[in-house]
């Protein structure tokens, strides 16, 4: 009686092994671990746990696929004009929150919350410092401050490296000076004169730029977000005008004029270029990411 147990466990073993081999390929990557999961089940308890896992598992196909639908179809009936504005809302909320609650909590969870930080990739790292450097405990001070000053040498010690392997003749060295200037001011460590002096060693490596790459989008971009900076809005208009003009089959320069005029609730300037944008660019030329908001400016304009 053993050996015939024994043989018909093997048999159902094998069984399970050959059914997981021909499906684990033609399922999705999401529902592998499913499959692997009944397979397992199905082995330590054999018939009871195909029934069990098949069960379960088209019971969450069954209620996954609702919660999806409903979800698609609450989102598709939102009608709101400025969707990357709330996306943005959205994302701050996200971040601060946790910070926030975190400094109200115990002085671990403060410490805790600091040393994130110094691994984290958030923008505005500055700004949730501050909630430390305000606090009025003073070990949550010193660890704020010990961690500012931390960010701040390894975001000059990466830029200083950057400055470094700057060569005339590779431009991506010279786009990773500027995102590494713009991930230091978006970092909001700096004050007022510290941004000032990054943008004078920026203006130097854009005005070289000018004259090996005068077509470069990058750096014509750059110059148009230091010149708001500077509150030079004129210039920024002419840069990203600039931009079309070299490029007027790339979307960029358009993306860029378009979002300028949006932060400033200017829809009367967003018109003409969105026109021109539709003109002179090819759908399939426009990001995906775009395509939403552009549709509903579009609506707005008419």
């Amino acid at each position: 009686m053993m050996t015939l147990l024994s043989v018909l466990y093997l048999l159902h073993f094998l069984f399970i092994v050959l059914i997981y081999r021909l499906l684990v390929f033609r399922l999705p990557e999401h529902e592998r671990g499913i499959l692997t999961f009944i397979c397992l089940f199905s082995v330590i308890l054999p018939i009871f746990g195909e029934v069990f896992g098949g069960f379960a598992y088209l019971i969450s196909r069954r209620f996954a696929s609702s919660d999806t639908l409903l979800d698609y179809d609450e989102y598709v009936q939102f009608d709101v004009m400025n969707l990357e504005g709330l996306q943005q809302q959205a994302a701050d909320n996200m971040e601060m929150v946790p910070i926030k609650e975190a400094l109200n909590m115990d002085a671990k969870r403060r410490k805790q919350s600091m040393i994130h930080l110094t691994t984290s990739s958030l923008k505005d790292t500055g700004k949730y410092l501050q909630y430390g450097l305000d606090h009025d405990d003073s070990e949550t001070v010193h660890y704020a401050a010990t961690v500012r000053n931390s960010l701040f040498d390894r975001y000059e010690t990466n830029l200083r490296l950057r400055e470094q392997q700057l060569n005339p003749v590779d431009v991506t060295t010279y786009h990773l000076f500027i995102q590494e200037c713009k991930t230091f001011i978006e970092s909001s460590l700096l004050d007022e004169g510290g941004i000032g002096r990054l943008d004078d060693r920026l203006h130097l490596v854009l005005k070289q730029m000018r004259v090996l790459y005068p077509t470069d989008l990058v750096r014509i971009e750059a110059e148009a977000e230091m010149a708001i900076r500077q509150g030079k809005e004129k210039k920024a208009i002419s840069s990203y005008e600039e931009m079309i003009h070299i490029h007027p089959t790339l979307p960029d320069g358009y993306l860029a004029l378009i979002r300028y005029y949006f932060q400033r609730n200017d829809w009367s300037s967003i018109g003409p270029v969105l026109h021109q944008l539709k003109t002179e660019v090819a759908d399939e030329n426009i990001p995906e990411e775009h395509r939403f908001i552009l549709e509903r400016l579009e609506g707005a304009d008419q």
